[in-house]
């Protein structure tokens, strides 16, 4: 056997272990982007249909800063019979890498629970059916912190996990890593 077939065999190998590993993520959900907290249904052609009951329609991060007052739109849209009379958000954050390199590296000597924060905010609008209501879930996020050495910059990157509520049921969930600055 030549040299020239061993690495043929080697190259066909690795390629169908890579196609094997991206068909695995595929079908177990590692890859392909988000998907929603629950089966939606769908037409017979193939497209989304709104639930008969409140769900989240949008969830906006893009206007959160650390440093300053800001906040989350989140949309809720009531496609059910009844008036949805109070809402609930609670956010997770739960730092992944610092911005800081010295931060980072003590990031990485805390435990998940020193490095989680949870907010809880809640809202009474009412929103009757076939309406939607916008709640801005409003932060005021340090830029700094003190600790043993002094100020630290805690830009960076974070985990969230949004869970929005709907007269104490749960409507939605959305994971994403948020990269917050000042």
């Amino acid at each position: 056997m030549t040299a020239d077939g061993k690495t043929t065999r080697r190259g066909t190998a690795a390629s169908v272990i890579i196609i094997v590993l991206i068909a695995a993520c595929f079908t177990l959900g590692c890859l392909g982007g988000d998907k929603p907290s629950e089966e939606a249904p769908k037409t017979s052609s193939g497209t989304w249909v709104p639930p008969e009951r409140a769900y989240v329609k949008s969830i906006d991060t893009s206007r959160l800063l650390l440093g300053a007052p800001s906040d989350a739109a989140i949309t809720i849209f009531n496609n059910g019979n009844e008036t949805v009379m109070k809402e609930r958000i609670v956010m997770t954050a739960v730092a992944v890498k610092m911005d800081d390199w010295k931060v980072n590296m003590a990031l990485k000597t805390k435990s998940e629970e020193e490095k989680t924060e949870t907010y809880e905010l809640e809202f009474d609008e009412q929103i009757k059916s076939e309406e939607s209501c916008t709640l801005a879930a409003e932060f005021n996020l340090p830029a700094k912190i003190e600790t043993d050495i002094g100020k630290v910059s805690i830009s960076g990157i974070y985990h969230a996990t949004i869970k929005v509520y709907a007269d104490d049921t749960l409507i939605g969930t959305k994971e994403m890593d948020l990269h917050l600055k000042e």
